[in-house]
């Protein structure tokens, strides 16, 4: 960038598998610290605030009784920054409901809020963010030009042929609850498909693997059993972000059918799990 200025400290607030993931990735491009008090290692979280030229939040925003997200830590944190005065990035990773950045930046008008969305699984979340198929970047009306082009370099630098998606924040937010929910329906038809397949005297491995060879028709999700060994989806990202979806839809008085149904559908294969 011209003048050198450039994102080169990292810092991540929540180091579970997603901060994890993303601070293994950045390494390559800029030095990496974090908060979390469960993770050896882990800094204050003033001082990290204070030390990172970029902050990203990959904190929990676990499912509420009602089913949608709860967002109580993911509030407490920003909070926290506004009151420090920071002024470089903030990026949020943790899965939020559609206008939560944009909510976010107009409580805290200082804070540089960018929506940045992972698209990960857990069981192979370091290779997933090292080798992304897209980077999504969701501004806020706080992220200013000079804010938009410190973050776009951190990925051209660390991914400079991947391609970059730039939306507002509230699509980005949207996107992520999109991808999730096509990957539960995605689960709840091979679920239904192979055990239709069974009652058939049908493989339905041999149909999968013949289903995939069309290009419209994507692999992932279809295996049945699942890469956990069990029917449906489980994990914590689909159940939690299926009924973070389903909620934001019914505040709205929009009724998801397909998305419902597939929610429905793997709770016969997992119980309450779902």
């Amino acid at each position: 960038m011209d003048g050198g200025v450039r994102i080169q400290k990292v810092g991540i607030i929540g180091y579970g598998y997603v901060g994890h993931a993303t601070g293994y990735s950045l390494s390559q491009v800029a030095e990496v610290s974090w908060h979390d008090p469960k993770v050896t290692g882990s800094r204050s979280f003033n001082e990290l605030a204070r030390w990172a030229d970029a902050l990203f939040v990959c904190v929990p925003t676990p499912r509420g009784e009602t089913g949608a997200a709860d967002l109580g830590v993911v509030r407490e944190v920003v909070s926290q920054l506004a009151g420090l005065r920071i002024t470089s990035p903030i990026l949020l990773k943790s899965t939020v409901p559609p206008g939560t950045t944009e909510g976010l930046a107009r409580s805290w008008p200082t804070l540089a809020m960018v929506c940045c969305p992972e698209f990960l699984r857990e069981s192979t979340h370091i290779e997933d963010a090292s080798a992304p198929a897209r980077v999504v970047l969701g501004w806020s009306s706080t992220a200013s030009e000079s804010t938009r082009a410190l973050v776009r370099d951190l990925y051209v630098r660390r991914f400079p042929s991947v391609p970059r998606v730039e939306l507002p924040s509230l699509a980005a937010e949207f996107l992520k609850y999109a991808s999730n929910a096509l990957f539960g329906v995605k689960v709840s038809f091979a679920n239904e498909m192979a055990e239709l397949a069974r009652r058939v005297g049908v493989d339905w491995e041999a149909v999968r693997s013949a289903l995939v060879l069309d290009s419209r028709v994507g692999d992932g999700h279809l295996a049945v059993p699942g890469p956990d060994g069990r029917y449906g989806f489980g994990g914590s990202c689909l159940p939690k972000d299926l009924a973070g979806l389903l909620a934001v839809a019914a505040a709205l008085n929009v009724e998801l059918e397909v998305v419902a149904s597939a929610v429905h559908a793997n709770r016969r294969w997992r119980g309450t799990e779902a």
